[in-house]
């Protein structure tokens, strides 16, 4: 079992604000660079990767601002001049409106102490998280089925945003890839943007694909698919799954065109799988790339940061392009930029209330502030901030570990309600919803560290008992169970898992059933196979 740190919660409950998702400044901002010094240029590279990688250690604000000082100072003289430099030829593939301003800001020589200080630090998680979640495995295969499964466990599956969104879906949860992992929770764009992004951290290439619209209408998104050995290995985020193959883990695009066996095999008795073999024979390559991995800043950074710290900031667009449609059937077929990424940023820039109230929302009780005493003295932190963070960085144990801070995020009774007391009346219902809110998602979380660790028993104790029996209507109820399906299979309950997967209600729903129908039957072959 695990031990926690007493608690005595503060009753400052900080808002979020901009110092929390935008550095303090609008992303669009742009402030003069700092004056010279003789820091060799290597040293300012990793003073800049140093603050935005102990965020939960120091003070944020501060963190991000002497990540942005050292950029400025590096781009005076680490930037080349711009010579001959062109964006990658598929900027000209996206919607007219996403492009709109797009190209001053891709040839721009000067960083952005807003956006550019965020995309590195998410980088820098998205590396954290690439690194813990592939552990000592070398075949890429195997590396892209671990990034996809902590995909899948970690980020619980809603339907905001959607895939492509309309006037009828407009979507709220517009969120750049670092909130989406600190939220925890993703849609299947937003998964599918995650898993891309870990496979680039781990030096693999990964694409959407999308199927004809057919009419003449635009391709629809389907699923992302690792580049691997010249095949492209299919993985379902809405079903929360890689494709399986026909005698393989993973199917491939060549063989599910070839076989309708393969997608058939993803159907269920009321509802068959939507892609059909001969959709995949036409596929569209959708390259993930957004404003910063295209920039000419971030491509002249990237030849720093992936050698000296691991972190990839910037990719060849047109050959992860060119290398997916070799990995296809059929020959020559449309490449282009998927828009998600660039949507995502028009929506952010164009500062709709409606998503700004959203991620204020889904990020608050990670800005709750506590004082912890873990025997070393007093420290004020926000502990659930702190251990999201160590988390990406597989940092689960010790005093300063992400359980430790999970456990401080997890106040009892009794200092919810001082907390409460010591707030007007008129705040009072709100600061003990948003106390409440840290300790659910606190538990959760732990659930999830449990489970990653390989510890079943702990991981059904947090997701049961103190997630689904204590909070049977939080917003982690259905991924709750999906975890939970899991746990009990890894301790050989299979009745109980396909019981708990077939109650999932999310999204990921028929992917649940498809799993419980699989643990069954493996069941029931392995019997059939005893004396």
């Amino acid at each position: 079992m695990i031990r926690g740190a007493a608690m005595a919660a503060v009753p400052l409950v900080a808002a979020l604000g901009v110092a929390m998702v935008g550095c303090g400044r609008p992303p669009d901002a742009v402030v003069p660079p700092a004056p010279a010094t003789r820091i060799a240029p290597e040293k300012l590279v990793a003073g800049a990767v140093s603050a935005v990688s102990r965020l939960d250690d120091f003070d944020e604000q501060r963190a991000y601002e002497q990540a942005f000082d050292r950029l400025a100072q590096w781009a005076q003289g680490g930037l080349a001049e711009p010579g001959d430099w062109r964006p990658d030829a598929l900027v000209a593939t996206l919607p007219e409106p996403l492009r709109e301003g797009l190209a001053p800001r891709l040839a721009q020589g000067t960083f952005d102490a807003g956006g550019d200080v965020m995309a590195l630090r998410d980088r820098r998680w998205l590396a954290d998280v690439a690194s813990v979640a592939r552990g000592a495995a070398d075949d890429d295969l195997e590396v892209a089925e671990r990034l996809f499964a902590w995909v899948v466990r970690s980020l619980a599956l809603v339907g905001d945003p959607p895939m492509v969104p309309s006037e009828e879906t407009p979507g709220s949860r517009w969120f750049q890839l670092g909130e989406v992992l600190l939220s925890g929770r993703a849609s299947a764009a937003q998964r599918s943007w995650v898993f891309l992004e870990l496979l680039r951290q781990a030096g693999i290439d990964g694409v959407m694909l999308a199927t004809s619209g057919g009419d003449g209408a635009a391709a629809r998104p389907w699923l992302p698919a690792a580049v691997i050995g010249g095949e492209a290995y299919l993985f379902e985020p809405t079903y929360g799954m890689p494709i399986p193959g026909l005698g393989r883990r993973v199917a491939t695009a060549r063989e599910a065109a070839a076989n309708e066996a393969v997608l058939a095999a993803m159907s269920l008795p009321d509802r068959g799988y939507p892609v059909k073999a001969a959709d995949v024979s036409a596929v569209t390559v959708l390259v993930s790339a957004d404003a910063w991995s295209l920039s000419r800043r971030m491509q002249e950074l990237d030849r720093v940061t992936r050698p000296r710290h691991g972190v990839r900031l910037a990719d060849d667009a047109s050959a992860v392009g060119r290398r997916a449609v070799a990995a296809l059937p059929g020959g020559e077929r449309p490449v282009a930029l998927w828009s998600f990424p660039f949507e995502t940023e028009a929506r952010r820039r164009g500062g709709s209330a409606v998503v700004q109230a959203a991620l204020a929302r889904e990020l608050a009780p990670l800005s709750v502030v506590v004082v912890t005493d873990g025997g070393r003295g007093q420290r004020t932190q926000r502990p659930l901030f702190a251990a999201r963070v160590r988390d990406f960085r597989g940092e689960y144990d010790g005093p300063d570990g992400a359980k430790a801070g999970y456990l401080a995020a997890r106040p009892s009774k009794d200092v919810i309600q001082r907390a409460v007391a010591q707030v007007p009346p008129e705040k009072a219902a709100a600061v003990e919803r948003l106390y409440r809110q840290m300790k659910e998602d606190a538990t959760y979380w732990l659930g999830l560290v449990t489970l990653g660790e390989g510890q079943p028993e702990a991981a059904v104790d947090y997701l049961q008992r103190m997630t689904l029996e204590v909070s049977p209507d939080s917003r982690w109820t259905d991924a709750a169970r999906a975890n939970l399906g899991r746990a009990l299979a890894d301790l050989g309950r299979v009745d109980e898992a396909a019981k708990v997967l077939r109650e999932d209600g999310s999204p990921q729903r028929f992917g649940s059933r498809l799993l419980a129908d699989r643990l069954e039957r493996e069941r029931a072959e392995a019997g059939a196979g005893s004396p």
